[in-house]
């Protein structure tokens, strides 16, 4: 049930639902992390949810019920914060926060800054209530992950992991998927400075030749395994494949994923 005199119902969320807004909270706060003044897609995305939640189509202030009692699925909406008040504030303080400086008209600078940072932490705390009940690897995978190529040059798989802060890439090679880290890369580059100009311009495929070392064989699993089951394996990524056709990858799990 929901807080205050007028209870409204909250719509149950399948699954699919919960880590498709997962997904698109996770977007919003990456975007928001990388422009301290880009708060305007979390608050987007914050009104979307409280739309699929309410079922109806309101103002962020009139979505207050149905997220905070999200929110609350979560311990980090109330349980840690009164254990913990120095480091976390309750989901309902930041709610009104973010909500009250919606409002206000100057959005630049520190206000901005202020703000994000709320929105950001309000953002963890539904990712976490969203996920509370998720008990498969296909619940926390990142879908349709970026992989590297033997044609590719080096050069250009360093600047795929710079980008995007890739620690590691899969690598289809001999009919196995394996990874290409960012310190083997670094390491071949930087083995031989005199050749680094040259290296760079090699493509993964010629540095395997000369450096068998670049990949090493992943760690597979499925999406319907359960978590428990592979959280000994997170010390490197996990690729997830489809059973009936394990070259086809439809996703990649990593430590940082399940936190």
């Amino acid at each position: 049930m929901l807080r205050g005199g007028n209870q409204q119902p909250i719509v149950v969320l399948p699954c699919a639902a919960k880590v498709t807004l997962r997904d698109q909270l996770r977007e919003a706060r990456e975007r928001a992390i990388n422009d301290a003044e880009a708060y305007d897609e979390l608050l987007s995305t914050f009104e979307r949810l409280g739309c699929v939640l309410s079922g109806k189509v309101k103002t962020l202030g009139a979505y207050r019920e149905h997220i905070l009692s999200l929110c609350e699925k979560s311990p980090l909406a109330t349980v840690v914060p009164k254990q913990h008040r120095d480091w976390h504030i309750p989901a309902s303080v930041l709610y009104e926060l973010v909500r009250n400086a919606r409002n206000d008209a100057l959005h630049q600078g520190a206000f901005a800054r202020h703000l994000t940072t709320h929105a950001i932490q309000l953002e963890i705390i539904l990712e976490d209530a969203l996920m509370r009940e998720a008990t498969q690897v296909g619940d926390f995978m990142v879908r349709d992950p970026v992989c590297a190529q033997f044609w590719q040059p080096l050069s250009f798989i360093r600047q795929q992991m710079l980008t995007n802060s890739f620690s590691y890439l899969p690598v289809l090679y001999e009919g196995k998927w394996c990874l290409v880290s960012d310190q083997s890369v670094a390491r071949y580059l930087r083995a031989n400075v005199q050749e680094r100009d040259s290296r760079l311009a090699k493509t993964l495929q010629a540095a395997m030749e000369s450096d068998g070392s670049l990949l090493e064989e992943a760690t597979c699993s499925h999406a319907d395994v359960p978590i428990n089951d592979v959280l000994l394996s997170c010390s490197q990524p996990i690729l997830v494949c489809r059973r009936d056709e394990p070259k086809d990858l439809v996703g990649i799990l990593t430590a940082f994923d399940l936190l």
